[in-house]
């Protein structure tokens, strides 16, 4: 739902209703989940679909919920949650609008710094500004790159900003390695779409793929440092 106001410009305290028929929606039908299911995945009103990134982000909220809970250090279980929260409504926004708020990264970039001064992440202030710096520059040189041998841009510059967000969490090796895991899987995502529709030009979110290896990497950094 925060993904959803801030793609359309909406208070976060207004009540939920219907982009189509701008009906309230009723409390008994804001149930994560089960209400989509229960509705068919229609609006109660006007049966206007309802987009199934909803039950989907409720469901990976859920998952990230759990696991965080069962497999990481209560110690920074607030900065995690803050983090994966702000992956969330990237990937929403990503998906639905091809498009990165920067109100999102822009924001969560000091707070993963100082969350990590004051030892709420496993890692120091210099490593946290360091994961900043990396993420940001290395996805400026493969854009730049990008563009000077197609001639068009392959990044945006919400990735950038994205990028910069998840090493100021997560550091040099998370940023390199959610660029490693989120180039892998949107490049075989990518494939399947040109298999699919024999349309090459066809543009590929590349956030949710940068997200999806930064949930990845927190939730195995342990083994990825011990065979460093």
């Amino acid at each position: 739902m925060v993904a959803y106001r801030i793609i359309q410009g909406k208070g976060l305290l207004e009540r939920s209703y219907c982009p189509r028929c701008r009906r309230p929606i009723a409390r008994y039908d804001l149930i994560p989940v089960i209400s989509w299911i229960f509705l068919r995945g229609l609006c109660r009103s006007c049966k206007e679909p309802i987009s199934i990134l909803y039950p989907f982000i409720e469901v990976l909220t859920a998952v990230l919920a759990v696991a965080t809970y069962h497999h990481l250090d209560p110690h920074y279980w607030l900065a995690y949650g803050l983090f994966f929260s702000a992956l969330i409504v990237v990937i929403r926004t990503d998906f639905e609008t091809m498009l990165i708020s920067r109100y999102t990264t822009w924001c969560m970039i000091p707070v993963g710094s100082v969350l990590a001064a004051l030892g709420a992440l496993p890692l120091t202030l210099q490593q946290s500004l360091l994961g900043a710096c990396f993420g940001y520059v290395v996805l400026w040189i493969i854009a730049r790159a990008f563009y000077a041998v197609r001639s068009i841009e392959g990044l945006g510059e919400g990735d950038l900003d994205l990028l910069a967000m998840i090493g100021s969490f997560t550091g040099i090796l998370g940023a390199w390695t959610s660029l490693f895991i989120g180039s892998f899987f949107g490049a075989i995502i990518g494939l399947i779409v040109v298999f699919i529709t024999k349309d090459r030009s066809r543009a590929i979110p590349f956030g949710p793929w940068l997200s999806l290896g930064a949930i990845i990497y927190v939730f195995t950094q342990k083994s990825l440092l011990l065979l460093l």
